[in-house]
């Protein structure tokens, strides 16, 4: 019996805003992927200490190193994003209720 399907790991991936520095790994990963450069912020994966996948936070336009199984990671991307963006969700924990008089009959 064949072993069950897993899902892809992402234990190891690490997500960041780029900086200036990764400007030339980000033209190089957009080489790689046949694509235009990304521009404006872009958020990035890395793996290993390589960048395989980048978001641009403003298109949400991506690239991807071909050569990397990155899909995950390129969806990843896009939920962390999104979560950026999402409004603040309320406080849970004791609401406080108005004081009820109960009164005796």
């Amino acid at each position: 019996m064949p072993p069950p399907p897993t899902s892809p790991r992402v234990d190891g991936v690490l997500l960041r805003m780029a900086r200036a520095d990764d400007d030339v790994d980000l033209v190089r990963l957009a080489a790689l992927d046949s694509a235009l450069p990304l521009a404006g912020p872009a958020l990035i994966a890395e793996e290993n200490g390589a960048i395989v996948a980048a978001l641009c936070l403003s298109t949400d336009r991506a690239v991807a190193d071909p050569f990397v199984p990155s899909l995950h990671l390129v969806e990843l991307l896009r939920r962390h994003a999104a979560g950026r963006h999402a409004p603040a969700a309320a406080p849970r924990g004791r609401r406080l209720l108005p004081r009820v008089a109960l009164r005796a009959g």
